[in-house]
């Protein structure tokens, strides 16, 4: 399959993923229409509701007026008791009422109960007249009137329903149900509904209810609903359904697109995966009789095969490579072989030189009979030792061995060093300044660090030979994972590349032989260290880098 093919098939699926889309809109615009015609139906119960309890407002509001006048007509406030309530019992039994009670100046002058609060009309609203007792339970509407400036008459009453052409309601607040028609549910459920903002349906004696909760001022509210089909869908399962469509689609596509997925993405895979192996060195071609590649398209096929062109080209480039580079090794170990041999000349030849002149002046003394100088057989014998110490110095470069590692408490180990080259004779004009801030275990051939030790001194010693003052600073910190002593000295030092310095043969000394610092450099790493060179503003510094033995968390543990 072609990935021009495979291209259209993700074109059909996307065609899929949009018609999915549009039919999830319009299913949404329907559910919108229902709950639109909802709204217009339950919102036109809820005005009817609003009007009627107006209604019942103005009617409580002239009970409570005419209640005042007669209070105010008959000046009850200044009777006893008795009178009051006589008077007020058979005013509530007269009128209908279900509360009246006169306040002076915020007290109550017909009972003494405590659990009835002082009302605060407000008009049109259901509100409870006590927090506990008969009161608690049902929703009144109150009004209130003036006697005097300081007394007021207020009345309750129940509102009546009957006539109303609801066919359910409920008003309720926070704390519970006030007044409620055909309704049967909790006050749970009407507060879910309250927080959704939704039309839901409930089920009643057997009869369905499409109901909406209606806030019509904080902390008040009005449930309004009427009979529906049992068959008729709701907002809330309409969003239900899509959303559950829109799983399986969303489902059935991935699954499609990973299968396809897999098909199309599997031979782009196996060329990557290709490009990483010849990346890393492995030269190998991708397969294209075997799957993934067998079939995978004609321009994949392509590229594939343009792919093995190239790294059958590399593979033999990479062949040249490596024999030009055998051969450049070849002829760089002959050149290194050839400039070793004439500084190995070069070092044996000036002593021989002087070792022949002085034999053939003392063969001509000899013939002449005249005395033969010390001083020249001397320096004969001077020379012979500078020739033998070259040739120590070289077999001692050309047969190393591995050093014999033994563990010692790092601090120890230091101090022993630096009071064996600090002790010797030839080193008493150098003023040693030694620091030891490191801790832990090390592991070190003693013999052949004291022979590192002591090169490292003997060459600050002579880089400080023209000076007044010499000194030197060894010392020792802990560095990340290693040990770091260091040697500073305040000599001329080297001006060429650090790296120089550690070459073969290659001295700035006028006696030197150039091998000290390598060998230096092979006891080190024979420590699986290494040896750095720098020059500061004035010193010159080598750092010997060694690595712990253990976890220095460890330390104390271990030397316990």
């Amino acid at each position: 399959m072609s990935i021009r093919l495979k291209i259209t098939l993700g074109f059909a699926l996307l065609t899929v993923v949009i018609v999915s889309s549009v039919s999830f809109w319009a299913a949404q615009s329907l559910g919108f229409s229902i709950d639109s015609s909802d709204i217009q139906k339950l919102e036109a119960y809820k005005r009817q509701i609003m009007a009627h309890l107006a209604s019942e407002q103005k009617i409580i509001d002239r009970i409570c007026v005419d209640s005042a006048r007669s209070f105010a007509d008959l000046d009850m406030v200044d009777q006893p008791l008795s009178a009051r309530q006589r008077f007020s019992e058979s005013l509530k039994s007269t009128l209908e009422l279900d509360w009246l009670e006169v306040y002076h100046n915020g007290r109550p002058l017909l009972t003494e109960s405590q659990t009835i609060r002082q009302p605060l009309p407000n008009s049109a609203t259901l509100q409870r007249i006590a927090d506990s007792g008969p009161y608690s339970y049902d929703g009144y509407l109150v009004a209130y009137a003036s006697v005097a400036s300081d007394t007021s008459v207020y009345v309750a009453r129940r509102p009546d329903f009957s006539s109303l052409a609801v066919p359910m309601f409920c008003i309720f607040d926070r704390k519970g149900i006030l007044k409620s028609h055909n309704f049967s549910g909790s006050l749970a459920y009407l507060s879910k509904l309250q927080r959704e903002k939704v039309t839901g349906q409930l089920e009643d004696q057997d009869q369905l209810f499409r109901v909406r909760v209606f806030e019509i001022q904080p902390g008040y509210f009005i449930l309004t609903g009427y009979p529906a089909q049992r068959a008729m869908i709701s907002r809330t399962d309409i969003d239900m359904l899509m959303l559950r469509l829109a799983v399986l689609q969303v489902l059935g596509l991935l699954i499609l697109g990973y299968f396809l997925g897999r098909r199309l993405l599997a031979p782009l895979r196996a060329l990557g995966m290709g490009i990483e192996k010849v990346a890393e060195g492995d030269w190998k071609e991708i397969p294209l009789d075997q799957p993934p590649m067998q079939g995978s398209g004609d321009e994949i096929e392509s590229v594939a095969l343009s792919f093995n062109k190239m790294v059958r080209e590399l593979s033999s480039a990479q062949t040249r490579l490596i024999e030009v580079q055998k051969e450049l090794a070849k002829k760089d170990k002959l050149a290194a072989l050839g400039r070793f041999s004439a500084g190995i000349a070069h070092e044996i030849n000036n002593p021989l030189g002087t070792i022949l002149v002085n034999a053939g002046l003392l063969k001509e003394s000899l013939e002449k009979g005249h005395e033969i100088s010390v001083e020249e057989v001397e320096e004969i014998a001077d020379e012979v030792k500078r020739c033998k110490n070259i040739i120590s110095t070289l077999r001692t470069y050309t047969t190393q061995t591995q050093p014999v590692l033994s563990e010692y408490d790092f601090n120890e180990a230091f101090r022993q060093l630096t009071d064996y080259i600090s002790g010797l004779a030839e080193y008493k004009a150098i003023t040693f300044k030694i620091s030891d801030q490191a801790n832990g275990r090390i592991r070190i051939d003693m013999a052949a660090m004291k022979q590192v030790f002591a090169n490292l001194v003997k060459n600050a010693a002579d880089a400080m030979s023209d000076n007044k003052y010499k000194e030197l600073v060894i010392s020792a910190v802990n560095e990340s994972d290693h040990f770091a002593i260091s040697f500073c000295d305040n000599g001329k030092g080297f001006e060429c590349e650090p790296e120089l310095i550690f070459e073969p043969l290659f001295t700035t000394k006028a006696q030197g032989t150039g091998l000290g610092l390598i060998i230096c450099q092979a006891i080190i790493e024979g420590h699986n260290g290494k040896i750095e060179a720098r020059r500061l503003d004035e010193m010159t510094e080598l750092k010997i880098l060694l690595p712990f033995t253990a976890d220095r968390d460890n330390t104390a543990e271990e030397t316990l």
